[in-house]
């Protein structure tokens, strides 16, 4: 039976894709099959002559099964707008159930699968579904993606207060540095450190790149 784990963040822009290939990078590192997922995406541009999110784009280019884009984008809209009006626009609702059914066919190759969301963890999908709503259908733990930049102190806690409330499993948190100018980085993350009672399982410096496999080395994974 695989380990999947669902990829939410403090906010959009914080670098969850960046982090979600890290931690694909990171499991291929230790020879075993990993996949990749992004459910919903809104936003696609041209890569390699097929329009796609460019996320989803990057998840498949980094993992080491045999899905394709489409395999692991149950939906995607043009517009790069929030999913919920990108949804309504296209005239195509999003359903859980069938994300759900997505999901169980992918995760039945891999021995990881990483799920990443859109947005942060209440993003909405639509006019009463969440990115919350989306975690607790597929019953995976979380791991939050905290981008390290000024108002990072609220978000994150807010953010792991709604999921204690929903009673789901935070199996561990990310601090990515993605402001290299901020002021006393050290304390900021300190604070969280103190004040989050689930594992810090990577401090990821500010790279300038965004290469996951430079990434990979500052990612204290349990066991590993």
């Amino acid at each position: 039976m695989g380990q999947n784990f669902f990829i939410t963040g403090t906010d959009t822009g914080i670098g969850k894709t960046f982090i979600t290939c890290a931690l694909i990078e990171l499991m291929k590192s230790r020879r075993k099959i990993v996949g990749g997922m992004k459910p919903v995406a809104a936003g696609e541009s041209i890569y390699e002559g097929v329009s796609v999110n460019a996320d989803v784009f990057e998840i498949n280019r980094f993992s080491n099964t045999t899905l394709n884009s489409h395999d692991i984008n149950t939906y995607s809209f043009k517009e790069a707008i929030a999913p919920h009006i990108a949804s309504k626009i296209n005239n195509k609702p999003i359903s859980l159930k069938k994300i759900k059914e997505h999901y169980d066919s992918i995760k039945k190759n891999t021995d990881y699968l990483f799920v990443e969301g859109a947005g942060g963890y209440y993003v909405p999908l639509s006019e009463d579904i969440m990115t919350s709503d989306l975690i607790s259908s597929l019953n995976i733990p979380i791991i939050l993606v905290v981008g390290i930049r000024l108002g990072c102190l609220n978000h994150t806690i807010l953010t792991i207060e709604a999921i204690h409330k929903n009673k789901q499993n935070l199996f561990g948190w990310i601090a990515n540095i993605i402001d290299p100018d901020m002021d006393n980085q050290e304390d900021n993350i300190r604070y969280l450190k103190e004040k989050i009672s689930e594992p810090c399982i990577g401090v990821i410096p500010y790279i300038k790149k965004k290469n996951p496999v430079e990434a990979v080395h500052h990612i204290n994974w349990p066991g590993i």
